[in-house]
């Protein structure tokens, strides 16, 4: 589908990359419809292997290892930072900023709750696919359940890298 044409200022992707078939042909898309002066930021991941736990838990990283196959076999990319500063030169736009964003956080803190929800949900749906079993399913959130109770218990979130670029090339 074509984006719809306008004189925006802005665009904002959040994990959108992870998820497409053809990142290029989106950020081609986007190069076509924003103006000279516009900006773009993106929230997408760079490093998804960098979620994990501490202690370790070892069916999360078996259970992380199977988000990022599914997704790959549906055709995204659970890596899809590392190829946008080429696309976005590729299609008019300059990188202004690139900060990693990454966190050591705590059962106790809000931010737990984004991964942790995601475990319940992405579980459901990868026994609903029949790629997991409910045994697996139960021992995944068997951990978690343990980690959240564990006070000094510590999880890096997966590392997001936000790119803010500048439309500077106005052909379109």
């Amino acid at each position: 589908d074509n984006l719809p044409k306008g004189d925006y200022d802005v665009s904002w992707c959040r994990w959108v990359l992870s998820f497409v078939s053809n990142p290029a042909l989106l950020i081609k898309k986007l190069g076509g419809v924003m103006r000279q002066g516009s900006v773009a930021i993106f929230h997408e991941y760079g490093h998804y292997e960098t979620w994990r736990f501490f202690p370790p838990l070892p069916n999360h990283l078996r259970f992380r290892q199977h988000v990022i196959e599914t997704w790959r076999e549906s055709g995204g990319e659970p890596d899809s930072a590392p190829a946008l500063p080429a696309l976005l030169l590729q299609n008019g736009f300059v990188i202004r900023s690139a900060t990693p964003q990454i966190f050591c956080i705590r059962p106790d803190d809000a931010m737990w709750q984004w991964p942790a929800q995601f475990i319940d949900v992405y579980l459901a749906r990868l026994l609903e696919q029949g790629r997991i079993d409910q045994t697996f399913a139960e021992k995944v959130r068997a951990e978690l359940a343990a980690a959240e109770k564990n006070p000094n218990a510590l999880m890096i979130t997966p590392l997001v890298l936000e790119i803010v670029a500048e439309k500077t090339d106005c052909e379109k």
